[in-house]
């Protein structure tokens, strides 16, 4: 499930597998870490979303998207 729209992966790589793209939340480039707490499953258009629009609210529900992995893995 993409961790924006909330959508299942758009369809399957070729071995089958649902396919997402990794996205830093903090972009490396912009000084983010490149931990598993800075990066999200996204799918491709909501990737490219992300990089062409960089919404603050979006930004947001991300880090909140993490903060809840983080805390269910406690």
């Amino acid at each position: 499930m993409c961790q924006l729209c909330d959508q299942p992966a758009p369809f399957n790589d070729k071995d089958g597998n649902p396919y997402l793209e990794t996205h830093h939340i903090e972009w490396l480039s912009r000084g983010g870490d490149d931990t598993i707490e800075n990066t999200i499953a996204l799918c491709p258009n909501c990737h490219r979303k992300m990089h062409i629009l960089d919404r603050k609210a979006d930004v947001e529900k991300l880090k909140k998207r993490v903060r809840e992995r983080l805390s269910s893995l406690a």
